[in-house]
């Protein structure tokens, strides 16, 4: 459990400031002087109901709004000068897109549970082999019929 730390007036009104002036979770918290960690487990708390300290609740709440009024703002800005800059009208589009980064990393993590689950289970046939372990027969066999397979 993380140490209980003391959350004034100055330190919320400081991250609150950054968050609309743009800045990420992370920034906002550090130049508050609020550890990333703290910031993490009052977050989660207060996502999951369980945050009974109505200044963390406060804060939280606060910075949500902050934060996502802030990119509301933000989206509009780009939308404008899209009109005029085409770098400005993709980064918009790809910006409603979501990160791609991130939905391939979510799909990889899914990938990689659910191995991990049958490999538990004893489930999971693994189907990858080193080349070193195949015949050199049965690799130049492979290796023909996928030359076939692709020609067209």
């Amino acid at each position: 459990m993380p140490r209980p730390f003391a959350l004034t007036r100055e330190k919320r009104d400081k991250m609150l400031v950054a968050l609309r002036a743009g800045a990420l979770y992370r920034d906002a918290a550090e130049s508050a002087g609020i550890p990333w960690s703290t910031w993490t487990d009052w977050s989660r708390r207060v996502r999951d109901g369980e945050c009974s300290d109505p200044d963390v609740l406060a804060l939280v709440t606060a910075a949500r709004e902050a934060y996502a009024s802030t990119n509301v703002g933000l989206a509009a800005s780009v939308a404008k000068a899209s009109q005029k800059d085409w770098r400005a009208a993709a980064w918009l589009a790809e910006h409603r897109q979501g990160a791609p980064k991130a939905a391939a990393d979510a799909r990889r993590a899914q990938h990689e549970a659910t191995i991990a689950k049958k490999r538990a289970d004893g489930t999971h046939v693994e189907t990858v082999r080193h080349v070193g372990e195949i015949a050199d027969d049965e690799l130049d066999r492979r290796i023909a019929e996928l030359e076939a397979a692709t020609k067209h």
